[in-house]
């Protein structure tokens, strides 16, 4: 597998997103948590250099898109050239939804590198859901295998909240009772 790197970087009128290589589950939540951060009024995702994106990453670029259009009001735009376009962004007519722009800005400096830090499985697991309802939101010929993903997903950490919740419970009842 290809190793990815995220790059964060600054232009005139905002943040550049850059990923080299796949992108990921993996590095999908490191990207909503600099949007999160970021006040910049442009965000613009850089696909130039990017490989492969799975459903979770794609995603995650709705959500983005989303969390611009709410106020306060940013522009989001992808940088990818037309075959890069196609070969990335065609599953379930995504392609339609996003605004492209054929040439990234040039960063003011050099891009920074973000590490990407493994997430409790649990919160991992409601991210990835979150995408993939997001992802079935759009309709489209793929929007009800997203859904059955983020179904899956829900159901899975119902149980396992609810397999924790019992722990917590058993853990209460056998600890030592402290004397008032």
């Amino acid at each position: 597998m290809i190793a990815s790197e995220l790059l964060v970087g600054h232009f005139a009128k905002g943040i550049i997103l850059r990923i080299v290589g796949r992108g990921t589950m993996q590095e999908s939540p490191a990207i909503r948590a600099v949007i999160e951060q970021s006040p910049a009024a442009v965000i613009v995702f850089d696909a130039t250099e990017c490989d492969y994106v799975d459903s979770t990453f794609l995603g995650c670029l709705i959500w983005t898109k989303k969390a611009c259009e709410a106020p306060p009001s940013r522009q989001f735009q992808i940088a990818a050239s037309a075959a890069t376009r196609i070969r990335l962004f065609t599953t379930s007519s995504i392609g339609r939804y996003f605004d492209f722009i054929d040439a990234c800005p040039e960063p003011l400096a050099a891009p920074v590198r973000i590490d990407v830090e493994k997430l409790d499985p649990a919160v991992l697991g409601r991210h990835v859901m979150r995408c993939h309802e997001l992802l079935a939101d759009l309709g489209g010929d793929k929007a009800e295998a997203f859904r059955r993903v983020a179904d899956r997903l829900a159901a899975e950490l119902r149980e396992r909240d609810a397999e924790r919740s019992i722990e917590l419970r058993e853990q209460a009842q056998h600890a030592p009772q402290v004397a008032r």
